[in-house]
């Protein structure tokens, strides 16, 4: 079989398909790379949410401690005024009744603090409670809607990376229809002008980046008969009417080559 001349043209068409496959693959990868930074912020919202609720359960222990604790101690307390109440009867001498006596009655006072205290735990258990429920339910339905996302996100983290792959088998057979030159060309521009190597030209001027250029480089351009490059950005040049009519290898017959 006779090999195809490889015209510029030819080269120009191949570095188009190939800027186009690779500008594919930089979207798909920016996609990509913005998923597990979701994916981490599902989970730090979710953690943060537990930690809430955690720290409002273990205030929630704390109080049901407390109260009980209180409800001990008053118990105790009361226990310790029905025994001296007994003793009272049994005490013969004025200073000593009435010594148990005040003993009695600063005790029963105590215990009306204790018994406010019991109170207050108590409402702070039931408020605690309720703010438990309603942070529960808040998770629930966040853990509901977060898990939905991270199952999408993970789906579509699975379809990128077989795009890519698609388009890596895909830029292969683009690169190898380049000269090696002119390949390591286009890299070299392309990763100094944002991955933008090869731009048309229209109305003298460079479509990367906007300058105006000398007529005669125009019309080179337009006839494609050689490759130039912008003399200000050095971006490969092509005119879009010339490519159109050019096949590359496996596209079927062209008019040019």
């Amino acid at each position: 079989m006779e090999a195809r001349e490889v015209t510029p043209l030819y080269t120009l068409k191949a570095l188009v398909n190939l800027q186009e496959i690779d500008a594919r693959i930089y979207e798909l990868e920016k996609d990509r790379e913005q998923i597990p930074a979701r994916l981490k912020e599902i989970e730090k919202i979710l953690d943060t949410k537990k930690s809430e609720l955690s720290t409002e359960l273990n205030q929630l222990d704390e109080a049901e401690m407390a109260r009980r604790l209180a409800e001990s101690d008053l118990k105790a307390e009361k226990e310790k005024i029905k025994k001296w109440e007994a003793r009272l009867s049994d005490i013969k001498g004025n200073r000593d009744y009435q010594a148990l006596s005040r003993e009695i009655e600063a005790t029963r006072k105590a215990n009306l603090g204790i018994e406010d205290e019991i109170l207050r735990k108590m409402q702070e258990i039931e408020d605690l409670k309720s703010s438990l429920a309603g942070k529960q339910a808040e998770l629930d339905e966040l853990e509901n809607g977060l898990s939905q996302e991270r199952a999408e996100l993970e789906t579509k983290l699975e379809s990128i990376n077989a795009t890519i792959a698609g388009e890596g088998e895909g830029r292969e057979q683009a690169r190898v229809k380049v000269d090696p030159s002119w390949y390591q060309q286009y890299q070299t521009i392309k990763s100094r002008r944002e991955g933008v190597a090869v731009v048309p030209v229209k109305d003298e001027h460079c479509q990367g980046c906007h300058m105006g250029i000398p007529p005669q480089l125009y019309n080179i351009v337009l006839r494609g008969e050689q490759i130039e490059s912008c003399p200000y950005c050095s971006r490969i040049f092509y005119y879009e009417k010339a490519i159109e009519e050019v096949a590359l290898d496996g596209e079927g017959d062209g008019q040019q080559q």
